[in-house]
């Protein structure tokens, strides 16, 4: 009877406050359609333009901080973001993984899985759309952790640009000059110019910079159909600074020694001069045209990439080409809209390993690089991953009522095939010649693997009333290893999960909120095993569990002033795994994963007056975590963790002041440990400032 009596009153309740008007909020990549993200049986976030334009826009940690289940984070400021949702992409050493990640609804994740976010100019962004949970059926494999859309300004919008200075302190920069401009009948131009750089001196090695140079052509049909083209050029340098190392045995502790000066030492493990070095040509193609009842958007597009890249043990050097081939229908009919399409992606990457050339060698191991100059020839390998997918779904819209229901087969084929001179010895700690027991793969080697998926997936909406839509869905998702895992471990499986989840999403003038509760378990889950001296292995775990819920929600207390909480508690523990430790198989069923904190907070208030005056403050809390796979030490966490904004806009001019990490916490932004104890902390930046002054024409 009080279930009946609450339900009755919750209805009255909404009813009532529809009476004002909605806010409306689209999304166009959690279905491939354009809908109100209410309407979407899936967990959706929307990162608009009035956050964005209040936030310095150096990477996408910047946008998407204080999303709940997202866990973000840079180690310099730099392109460097790691990026996590709901787990999935814990086991990335470098770049993105395990999630799908779009640039205008186009893929630029790899066949593999991997993401580099070197070429997305960040200064180019009007709003960024995340998608938690499983999405392949739509998106295909590799985005068992979600889907990112970074969308871009359009050259459509309007005729004029603008042109942003930016400075900070550590020789901070962050310049852009952007324009449109019709070229005739339907003939549209945009052209993005913009620059990123830091010094970085708060620690050593840890300067940044990027050029980027990006065009788009494209036309406008009189039907309202449109050709979109997007050419953009990157060239890039990123420092890897390395860990702060905590090792008893070698009685070195920079952690503490950070905290009590102040001063962020070199780290103390070998591989002193890591970095990202990379020259980028990205092109896309886009056709979106409406004939009757149907509407076709193929899609083609072109990477390619070089990449001098310094790791643990030896420089990559690598030379890649990625191309790929999207196509999508949409039918709509009298229930709703069908849509359906295809896949093809390939990637072929020539990748040479070779030596640090310079290094210091203390009792035949290596204890520090001088330099990231290469050496010599170490290895040399190709890969080739060839990516086929074709996807349908079905969305029903009647009534109160919208049902989608979809599946989708993916086919991943590795190719891997090399020469191996030498390699690094983890055992023995220097570079050794082929043949040595303690390197694999020596000489001559070949492997090829296949991985077939295939991803189901039902989801419904009940709109309970105009404001409160209540959702749930069972979606399932693959996630291939990435063939530089393969490499190191040929045996690897494919990666399944399925995902049950329901949640309350509410949208009105004065407030919204979206609440998410699910299960995830996940089969063959790729982990990663730290073993000493840094040494990461990839195995697959059984089985692990992943419970979670997430709340976020804003109000407009009066006008022009907004206030917003969102939290995300994450249960994650590995049901059936167990890792090699030495020559031990260890059992870690029970453990909770590593470094995803169970608790997460983000409080924000934004501020805009008629004036032209704006302030915008944000906090963020990241609680405990468990630094290794055992369980056996946890990190704290940080708390509260501010940022803020203040700015003024009066006619053509806008001018803004903002500050990161106001109170100058000292934290970490990673912790791990590897199987000998040997603890790494990664310090987060210091309290830093920039001024961007703006003037559009």
């Amino acid at each position: 009877m009080r279930r009946t009596v609450g339900m009755l009153g919750l209805i009255m309740l909404s009813t009532s406050l529809a009476k004002e008007v909605q806010v409306e909020e689209v999304s166009v990549t959690a279905t491939r359609t354009e809908r109100k993200t209410e309407d979407v049986p899936a967990s959706v976030s929307v990162v608009g333009k009035e956050k964005l334009e209040q936030k310095p826009m150096l990477n996408l940690y910047d946008a998407l901080q204080g999303i709940p289940g997202v866990n973000i984070t840079t180690r310099n400021q730099g392109y460097d973001t790691r990026l996590i949702i709901r787990g999935a992409g814990l086991k990335a050493t470098y770049g993105v993984r395990e999630i799908m990640v779009l640039l205008n609804g186009v893929p630029i994740t790899d066949p593999d899985s991997l993401t580099r976010l070197d070429f997305v100019d960040t200064s180019l962004i009007e709003r960024v759309e995340v998608v938690k949970g499983p999405n392949s059926t739509l998106w295909g494999v590799n985005s068992a952790g979600g889907v990112i859309n970074v969308i871009t300004r359009s050259p459509f919008e309007r005729k004029g640009g603008f042109i942003k200075l930016s400075l900070g302190d550590y020789n901070t920069q962050n310049h852009n000059l952007y324009y449109s401009t019709p070229l005739g009948k339907g003939f549209y131009i945009g052209f993005n110019a913009s620059r990123r750089q830091s010094d970085n001196s708060w620690r050593p090695h840890n300067k940044f910079w990027t050029n980027q140079i990006t065009l788009q052509p494209s036309y406008m049909f009189e039907d309202g159909s449109a050709w979109e083209n997007y050419i953009s050029y990157t060239k890039a340098s990123l420092e890897l600074p390395g860990s702060l190392v905590v090792d008893p045995k070698r009685k070195i502790d920079q952690w503490s020694e950070f905290k009590r000066t102040g001063n962020v030492p070199q780290t103390a493990d070998p591989w002193r001069h890591m970095g990202r070095y990379s020259e980028i040509l990205f092109m896309s193609s886009k056709l979106d045209k409406t004939l009757g009842n149907f509407q076709i958007i193929p899609v083609i597009y072109i990477n390619h990439w070089q990449h001098y890249h310094p790791v643990t043990g030896r420089i990559n050097d690598a030379n890649t080409w990625i191309y790929g081939l999207d196509f999508q229908t949409n039918y709509r009919h009298s229930l709703g809209v069908l849509t359906g399409g295809f896949t093809v992606r390939h990637d072929d990457q020539n990748t040479d390993y070779f030596k640090y050339r310079d290094i210091k060698v203390v009792g035949g191991r290596i204890v520090s690089t001088l330099s990231d100059s290469r050496g010599e020839l170490l290895e040399r390998q190709n890969q080739k991953t060839t990516l086929a997918g074709v996807f349908l779904q079905e969305s029903i819209q009647r009534g109160r009522w919208i049902v989608d229901i979809g599946a989708r087969l993916d086919r991943v084929k590795f190719d891997i095939s090399g020469y191996k001179w030498g390699d690094y010895s983890f055992s023995k700690g220097n570079y050794v010649s082929c043949p040595d027991p303690s390197i694999d793969n020596c000489f001559s080697y070949s492997r090829e693997k296949t991985y077939t998926a295939v991803s189901p997936r039902i989801g419904v909406v009940y709109k309970l009333s105009p404001v409160i839509h209540l959702y749930g869905n069972i979606s399932t998702g693959a996630t291939t290893p990435s063939s530089s895992e393969l490499s190191s471990n040929p045996n690897l499986k494919l990666s399944k999960v399925i995902n049950y989840e329901v949640g309350l999403k509410a949208r009105h003038s004065r407030f919204s909120l979206d609440t998410a509760l699910y299960l995830m378990q996940v089969k063959d889950e790729v982990v990663r095993v730290i073993q000493p001296d840094g040494y990461t292995q990839f195995t697959n775990a059984g089985k692990t569990e992943k419970k979670g819920l997430e709340i976020s929600g804003s109000y407009r207390l009066f006008d022009g002033l907004d206030v917003g909480v969102s939290y995300a508690y994450s249960d994650y523990k590995f049901k059936d795994f167990s890792e090699i430790v030495g020559s031990t198989n260890v059992s870690r069923n029970g453990n909770r994963l590593p470094y995803i904190p169970m608790h997460q907070y983000s409080l924000f208030a934004s501020y805009t007056h008629p004036s032209g005056f704006r302030f915008r403050v944000q906090t963020d809390t990241w609680g405990e975590y468990y630094m290794d796979n055992a369980n056996t030490e946890k990190y704290g966490g940080y708390d509260f963790l501010t940022s803020i904004s203040v700015g003024y806009a009066k006619k053509n001019f806008d001018v803004a002041l903002m500050v990161d990490n106001l109170f100058n916490k000292k934290y970490a932004v990673e912790v791990t440990k590897d199987t000998s104890g040997v603890k790494r902390y990664t310090p987060g930046p210091p309290r830093t400032f920039s001024v961007r002054v703006s003037y559009s024409f």
